[in-house]
């Protein structure tokens, strides 16, 4: 009979997840994740597989954590406008808590990962996709309600809304205030506007 394991398997890999999403994938040692997680090297052979496995289940441990936090609100049967609002000032609240600043463990992991690993690519696209969907259900709510313009194409303002998430994530990694993002945030909101026609 297998022997259980001495250590908090869910606590070590969101040690590890963390490491991962300050660091990246290639910059991040063995011998800097064992420590971090507080095993040993076997151990984490035994419980998470090799290193590239290690980070897949790292992945899906952001994933359900970004999602359940700020994509929650966006599905909620009565979402709309201000929830769409609501989930980017707390992207921005997000992005800044953290001394060193980071981007979004997925933004970065595209850019180094995606473009030559295709089981990373996979999990990339379906956070992406989860993300469109969300501010999608959120839009299609808010145009019912008459809260952004009747013509809207929901399926072009969703894919613009998470482009622009990830530029949040990009300009707080690079330094930006908390001021800046603000102002990102409120100019991305007046592109969602309805447009109000005055009669001469």
């Amino acid at each position: 009979m297998a022997r259980p394991k001495a250590f908090d398997t869910q606590a070590a890999l969101t040690r590890a997840m963390e490491l991962f999403w300050e660091q990246g994938y290639a910059a991040t040692s063995m011998e800097q994740l064992t420590g971090v997680m507080g095993i040993s090297r076997q151990s984490l052979y035994d419980t998470f597989g090799d290193k590239h496995r290690l980070f897949l289940a790292a992945m899906d441990a952001y994933c359900a954590m970004l999602e359940a936090a700020m994509l929650g609100p966006l599905v909620a049967p009565d979402a709309g406008l201000q929830a769409l609002h609501d989930t980017a000032m707390g992207i921005v609240d997000f992005l800044i808590q953290f001394p060193k600043r980071r981007a979004c463990l997925m933004a970065n992991t595209t850019l180094e990962l995606a473009p030559h690993d295709a089981v990373v690519a996979v999990k990339v696209r379906r956070h992406m996709a989860n993300m469109e969907a969300a501010f999608r259900h959120a839009l299609v709510n808010a145009r019912a309600r008459g809260e952004i313009a009747a013509a809207a194409d929901v399926d072009a303002l969703a894919r613009y809304l998470v482009g622009m998430a990830h530029g949040l994530m990009v300009m707080a990694k690079s330094g930006a205030s908390r001021e800046m993002l603000t102002e990102m945030v409120a100019t991305s909101a007046a592109a969602l506007q309805p447009t109000i026609s005055v009669a001469a």
